[in-house]
């Protein structure tokens, strides 16, 4: 019988990368998650950024501030990632987002996902799939090893 997989969490606004096979956790709350791994090595990282702060989304626009944070964020993961796992060469990633269910907030969600991905693309990531959840609590499970992504959508387990 096989040991079971480790499992870490990671907070809104922050990133985790690995090079073992664990998996990387998130729960999502008006956030987004950057889920990057490489097709053949078994790298990758979990980025957790936020849509806004919850039950404050009613702007849809977002923020110069917000938008070079979260940039500066994935630019730091992606060169920590690239140092760590350097023999990639098929980096991918699949975003998965909670956003409350209301126009502004879906717009604004719609918006970071672009941006993210037109910036994995720029960095030559090939972005494989973009989701945004309306239910209140989601979680993502994500092993890099795999390429493997499971949300949880309140109670109910689904592989992406």
């Amino acid at each position: 019988m096989s040991e079971p997989v480790p499992e870490l969490l990671v907070a809104a606004d922050d990133y985790r990368i690995v090079t073992e096979d664990q998996v990387l956790c998130a729960r999502l709350n008006s956030s987004l998650v950057v889920c990057l791994y490489d097709a053949v090595e078994e790298h990758g990282a979990l980025l957790h950024l936020r849509l806004a702060t919850p039950g404050q989304s009613r702007d849809p626009n977002l923020t110069d501030n917000t938008l070079s944070s979260d940039l500066a964020l994935l630019d730091r993961a992606l060169r920590e990632l690239a140092a760590a796992s350097p023999r990639a060469q098929h980096w991918q990633a699949k975003l998965v987002a909670q956003t409350e269910d209301q126009a502004s907030a879906r717009v604004r969600c719609e918006g970071l996902q672009a941006f993210i991905g037109a910036c994995l693309q720029d960095a030559g990531i090939r972005l494989v799939s973009s989701l945004a959840h309306l239910e209140p609590t989601v979680g993502v499970r994500f092993r890099p090893a795999m390429g493997q992504l499971r949300t949880e959508l309140a109670g109910v387990l689904a592989q992406g």
